[in-house]
């Protein structure tokens, strides 16, 4: 990969203490085996949104592709064409929302919509609408990007695109683009506008995540944005378990996903053992589709899958909505 694109994608905030953390507190975790259970027969699937997808696996939003890949984004719709799951496109996509929905159709693949709140906020709508209008079946709002901060590796501050390389759906002005005024009340403006379900994303705290249902929100995608917003926020599997317990006592439809340090099929199982309904994965689609294109990403989500099968089923498990709490050694952080 060429060094911009490594250097962008590899960029955490601060000390990248947060984005070590979202990897290291999964291997914290450890699973408790259910014996002489029978495993013969064994389903994957879940139920989204009110969508059946074959794993609780998705792909969550990566800005910026075309520095991984010639393709970019469509890349990455041709290696996940036959996997009926997820995938979240993000709004700095370097492919136009219309071109990402045309290599999408005819396949099992499922296409959600990420957004910011910009301060041209009619930059948001457009987004909106088109994705609308193009199929995508919900929509992202990310929660946590009012501020942007110093990364490492010059991820942002020292990012000069090469000339191919465009964040088309957001201008030539994406680096500033984004609103430091955007509030709930910006969730509700949206809700008014649109029919898509609408999950909001970087929520780390229990009182947010009520803020954001109450504001019109569908769903919560548990996420600290790959540890390249707040740094020593928490790890996104530590903060996931409060989060559930208290969105679950008062709005107990409502759906919980998380992303963040996902690297294989038992950071699944355990994030689904804290009580996620879906899990997204970030940087592995990356590193996907730079290796070998949409073969790459094809291969990533085949070993994933069949590690998370596995691990299912070697845990004594049949179906993702056995995986319980009490699947896991019973200790949990406390704030």
């Amino acid at each position: 990969m060429p060094i911009i694109g490594r250097n962008y994608y590899l960029g955490s905030s601060g000390q990248r203490e947060t984005f070590n953390d979202n990897k290291s507190a999964f291997r914290k975790i450890k699973i408790i085996p259910k014996v002489l259970r029978d495993v013969s027969k064994y389903c994957t699937k879940v139920t989204v949104l009110g969508t059946e997808i074959d794993y609780p696996i998705g792909f969550s939003p990566v800005g910026l592709l075309k520095l991984a890949h010639p393709e970019g984004d469509l890349a990455l719709v041709a290696g996940l064409k036959n996997w009926n799951t997820i995938l979240i496109m993000s709004s700095y996509a370097t492919n136009t929302i219309e071109d990402v929905a045309e290599r999408a159709k005819g396949s099992s693949l499922q296409l959600w919509m990420q957004t910011y709140f910009f301060k041209n906020f009619t930059t948001t709508m457009d987004i909106i609408n088109r994705a609308e209008k193009n199929g995508f079946k919900a929509l992202v709002v990310s929660a946590d990007t009012n501020v942007n901060p110093t990364e490492t590796c010059g991820a942002r501050s020292g990012l000069v695109l090469p000339p191919d390389v465009e964040v088309i759906n957001v201008g030539q002005n994406y680096k500033t683009a984004i609103a430091s005024n955007a509030t709930f009340n910006d969730i509700v403006y949206i809700r008014s506008r649109t029919r898509l379900p609408i999950v909001a994303k970087g929520i780390l705290s229990a009182s947010d995540a009520i803020r954001a249902i109450q504001a019109g929100a569908s769903a919560i995608l548990v996420s600290n944005h790959g540890g390249r917003q707040m740094d020593y926020s928490p790890a996104t599997i530590d903060a996931l378990p409060f989060i559930v317990d208290t969105v679950k006592e008062y709005y107990p439809h409502i759906e919980i996903y998380v992303d963040g340090g996902i690297r294989n099929g038992y950071d699944i199982y355990k994030a689904l053992a804290r009580g996620a309904k879906m899990v997204f994965l970030g940087r592995p689609s990356i590193w996907g589709i730079a290796f070998n294109g949409s073969s790459g990403v094809n291969q990533v989500m085949d070993i994933i899958t069949s590690e998370f099968q596995e691990v299912m089923t070697l845990s004594g498990h049949t179906d993702p909505n056995q995986i319980t709490r009490d699947s896991l050694l019973p200790q949990l952080p406390t704030f």
